[in-house]
């Protein structure tokens, strides 16, 4: 039975500035469109950038690689 899944998204090099932070990513998953110490400042920032439907998630302190 034939599976779909999504492609590996490498966001090695966009998130390493926001290490400890709070991430908004953009829909199609490639810009920061908000970040911050709390989930609520990530999402509204990436709201007043106008992203809809952002993809929200934590950044670790010692960043290693993350597949959404």
């Amino acid at each position: 039975m034939p599976t779909n899944y999504p492609e590996p998204v490498d966001l090695t090099k966009i998130l390493e500035p926001y290490e400890g932070e709070w991430v908004a990513l953009s829909s199609d998953q490639k810009r920061v469109v908000g970040h911050g110490p709390t989930p609520h400042d990530a999402l509204e920032m990436a709201k007043e950038k106008g992203e809809k439907d952002p993809i929200l998630f934590g950044v670790p302190d010692a960043y290693s690689s993350h597949f959404l």
